[in-house]
């Protein structure tokens, strides 16, 4: 178990998410489940499958990656990268089998690269994640049964076309295992949100501790990023919408650091992005610098809040997130915002 590192999640966690994994496969009487994630620093598409099955989620993941997880045997970790990724990758990684492979892109960091993955052939140079696929399911005795991707919306064309000339097309349309093991967490996954949350509220506490007349919009969120790094934040971003005296037609929202000046009554909404070990949590605060709210404002404020208290009075287990969507749509309009 682990004894060199602090994980807050256990090496029995990731195993057992594994171990259903290739049950989900037998019942389906698949070879192997392909789990792809996209570069952990493309935070906005799905990068989470391969860290939810290794625990390596931070940014030093730049490169595509794949978990084969077989019917029968262990799984086995393919990175399209350099050497020294793999002392990073063992310092998190339970996973014992890691193997470098050649990357179908050329703009990869990668130690090598092969212009036949795209073709209609099996490429016959250096080893590929197909050819590495073939390898694992021909030593676990599972030749010519079919595999499944998760994660297949977010590969890429030339990553699906090598794992495809591998087994000749057998590739099967199942649901999302990961994802749908993902939709349910852990106490241990829990309790990391909450830290993540803890992180997000002491960048807010920052902005109310230091906003200022006169101030920059871009260095209040400077500054909301500092204190969210130095309390570990893996991916830290402010963005910032502010209007003068609550005129919001005049205001300005800004993806970019915000170029406008904060004065004294001005409409402000900060939005927020953290990731604390792995784990993602989006904030969001709005309201008026150094005044009270008043009028429409005020109202609307309060028929926020109260739609809020009605959706975390209704969570339960079991309930969708439609359905929480849903009560949230019919608080809102009972009180007359659509």
């Amino acid at each position: 178990m682990w004894s060199k590192y602090d994980y807050e999640i256990p090496e029995s966690q990731f195993r057992d998410r594994c171990k259903q994994v290739a049950q989900f496969a037998a019942q389906r009487g698949l070879g192997a489940v392909v789990a792809y994630s996209a570069p952990r620093i493309h935070q906005w598409t799905q990068t989470g499958h391969v860290g939810y099955l290794t625990n390596w989620s931070n940014l030093d993941r730049v490169t595509d990656t794949m978990v084969i997880v077989p019917m029968t045997g262990e799984p086995v970790l393919l990175v399209s990268g350099v050497e020294y990724m793999l002392d990073q990758i063992a310092e998190v990684c339970w996973i014992n089998d890691v193997r470098l492979v050649s990357s179908p892109d050329p703009r990869s960091i990668s130690g090598t690269y092969d212009d036949n993955v795209t073709g209609k052939a099996p490429s016959q140079g250096i080893k590929t994640y197909g050819q590495e696929l073939i390898d694992i399911l021909t030593v676990n005795g599972l030749s010519g049964k079919p595999i499944a991707i998760a994660g297949s919306e977010a590969i890429t064309r030339p990553l699906y076309q090598d794992l495809s000339n591998a087994v000749d097309g057998n590739i099967t349309d199942t649901s999302d295992i990961i994802a749908e093991l993902r939709s349910i967490k852990s106490p241990e996954e829990v309790e990391i949100l909450r830290q993540t949350a803890t992180v997000c509220d002491q960048a807010y506490a920052t902005m109310v501790h230091l906003l200022a007349d006169g101030m920059w919009g871009y260095e209040l969120t400077a500054a909301m990023d500092h204190t969210a790094r130095r309390a570990g934040g893996d991916l830290v971003y402010h963005c910032m919408h502010s209007a003068p005296g609550g005129d919001l037609s005049a205001g300005k929202l800004s993806i970019k650091p915000h170029d406008m000046r904060l004065h004294r009554g001005d409409y402000i909404n900060v939005n927020s992005y953290i990731v604390f070990k792995g784990y993602w949590i989006q904030g969001d605060r709005a309201g008026t610098i150094g005044e009270t709210l008043g009028g429409s404002a005020s109202e609307a404020l309060k028929a926020n809040l109260e739609s809020q208290d009605e959706v975390l009075a209704a969570i339960r287990p079991g309930i969708t997130i439609g359905e929480v969507v849903d009560i949230s749509h019919k608080a809102a309009a009972q009180r007359g915002y659509h």
